[in-house]
Parts: C-alpha cells; sequence; structure tokens
C-alpha cells in the first residue's frame, strides 16, 4: 500500500492513475505521474520515452508499476522503470478505491436514524423524499465531499453531512432558541449538489457541471425539486432551508453567494468548518512520522500530534 512506501523500496504494484501530464524540460519532456490506492496519493515520473508512454497509459484508470521509491523536494516520489494499463483481472478494486470507515451501510443505517428524529411534519417529508428517490439517494450515500482536501472517499458525503446533523443537533440541545430540525436537514442538504459536482469511482474529478455551476447552485436545485413534490410546503420554511445550502460557505470570497443571516445558518457554517477540519487532521496524522507534519499549504501551518 502506498501508506507504507518508504525511500529506497522497488515497487511493482498496481495503482489508480489518478492524474498523468507531459511536463516539458531543458532536454525533452518528463511524464508526471499521480497513483493512488484505498490508502493514500504518491506523485511519479517518467525520463525516457515520456510521449510514448503518456499515449499508453493516458486513457487507463489502473495502471501496473515497477519503479523505485526516490525523493523530490522533501516529497516521496515513485521513478517508474516500466508501466502499463492493467487487466480488470490483475487488481482488487477494495484496494484502490478508498470507501468511507464502516462501509457505506452504516451511513444508509445513520441516515434512518438522524431522520427519524425529526419532528416538523413538512422537513420530515422531506428526508423522506430524498431516501426514497432510489438513484439520488445512491449516489448521496456513495459520493465524496471533496477531492483533496475532506472526506475525499468514496461514501464522504454522508459521513460528512450526517457528522454534522448529529453536531446540529447536539448543539440545539445547547442552545434552545435555535431551530433543531431545520438544522438538522440543513445539514443532511447542505453539500448534495455534490452528487454533481464530483464524480467517484476510480478518478475522483469535478464534472463539467462541477467546474461550470458549482455544488451550492447545484444543490439548491436538487433541493427545490424535491421540495416541489411536497403539497403546500410552506415558503418561509423553504426560503430558510435554501439559504443554509446558500451561505454554508461562511463568506463570499469562500463561494457563497450570500453570507449567514440566520442563526441556523451561522452556526451550521461552523459546523461544516469543524467536520472538516477535524477530517483533515485525520487525514495529515495518518501519514506524519513523528510529532510534526509537513506543511500544510491550505491552512499556512504545520500540525502537531505530539
Amino acid at each position: 500500500m502506498i501508506s507504507d512506501i518508504v525511500l529506497g523500496d522497488t515497487i511493482t504494484d498496481f495503482f489508480v492513475l489518478a492524474s498523468a501530464q507531459l511536463i516539458p524540460y531543458d532536454r525533452g519532456e518528463r511524464l508526471r505521474l499521480e497513483f493512488s490506492d484505498s490508502s493514500g496519493r504518491i506523485e511519479g515520473v517518467v525520463w525516457d520515452a515520456a510521449a510514448g508512454v503518456y499515449s499508453e497509459i493516458k486513457e487507463a484508470d489502473v495502471v501496473k508499476v515497477k519503479g523505485v521509491v526516490t525523493s523530490y523536494r522533501d516529497k516521496l516520489q515513485l521513478k517508474v522503470d516500466k508501466i502499463r494499463p492493467a487487466k480488470e483481472d490483475e487488481y482488487d478494486i477494495a484496494a484502490l478505491i478508498p470507501v468511507v470507515p464502516g462501509g457505506i451501510e452504516k451511513q444508509r443505517e445513520l441516515y434512518d436514524e438522524v431522520a427519524s428524529t425529526v419532528e416538523e411534519p413538512f422537513l420530515s417529508e422531506l428526508l423522506r423524499q430524498l431516501r426514497n428517490d432510489a438513484d439520488l439517494f445512491e449516489r448521496y450515500l456513495k459520493s465524496p465531499a471533496g477531492k483533496r482536501f475532506h472526506h475525499d472517499y468514496v461514501g464522504g458525503l454522508a459521513q460528512h453531512s450526517l457528522s454534522m446533523a448529529v453536531l446540529a443537533a447536539k448543539i440545539s440541545e445547547h442552545y434552545p432558541i435555535l431551530n433543531r430540525d431545520l438544522m438538522v436537514c440543513g445539514a443532511v442538504f447542505h453539500d448534495i449538489g455534490k452528487v454533481e459536482e464530483l464524480r467517484s469511482g476510480f478518478r475522483m474529478d469535478y464534472t463539467d457541471q462541477g467546474y461550470l455551476v458549482g455544488h451550492i447552485v447545484l444543490g439548491d436545485e436538487i433541493l427545490t425539486s424535491l421540495i416541489s413534490g411536497i403539497p403546500d410546503f410552506p415558503e418561509k420554511l423553504e426560503q430558510k432551508l435554501r439559504h443554509l445550502i446558500a451561505s454554508h460557505h461562511g463568506e463570499r470570497e469562500f463561494g457563497s453567494p450570500v453570507v449567514p443571516q440566520i442563526r441556523e445558518a451561522w452556526v451550521l457554517h461552523s459546523i461544516d468548518k469543524i467536520d472538516s477540519g477535524m477530517n483533515v487532521f485525520d487525514r495529515i496524522e495518518a501519514k506524519t512520522d513523528g510529532d510534526w507534519s509537513e506543511w500544510v499549504r491550505l491552512w499556512e501551518r504545520f500540525l502537531y500530534f505530539g
């Protein structure tokens, strides 16, 4: 597994080809690669006959690789000696695609548990509408919540959203002024647009809609479509729920078309930061040897695990 690789290893194994790019340099072209499996990612490089190798593997999802583990800019890198597209019967899919801890069925059970606690009749019906839309609900359970930053694995979207729903319910106990059921539903639906924004499978990446429209707008469309199937859904309740989706990034500079303007939206944004951040801590700690992590560029800091 990639997480077990150390400097100097000679590797012959199967990996997902996460990306491949020809890069010009002073003596021609090199092929920059990124490999992944269920345990992590590692960069790779091909120096010889890079263009020819690229043409052979660029469409492959999984490749067989032989090479030596070196170091480049203080990061492990696989210097590739041989590489070819893998055949379907040569590898174990479960070893290559990271899946939410506990599996998809655990998230299905947690969704039903969370939904059963919502007493407001229209919000309860909205959760039933999502549950009864077989295609949408399966994509909700299996989608990642991100490409690289947090919950970036099969089932990550449901895990993140339902974790937030549990936190929302607990915080509402401490602050009774909050509309508990509204917050729980806001947590369940806040990132639902990611079922359209991100593609799952071997290469988790943005779809065309993800790049062009984004998950906040896509999520609003999914939400309003579900609401349209519920007769007499209160207009004010719909507006508040849509506001939770629209404002959950907190600031316009971070992609929210509006900022939080009701208590529930402000708290939901805060919970979103907590849950995604805790997942990042977990992910970085898992690949950290020693007390200090590598430089976390997104947060502009090192993390300490001593």
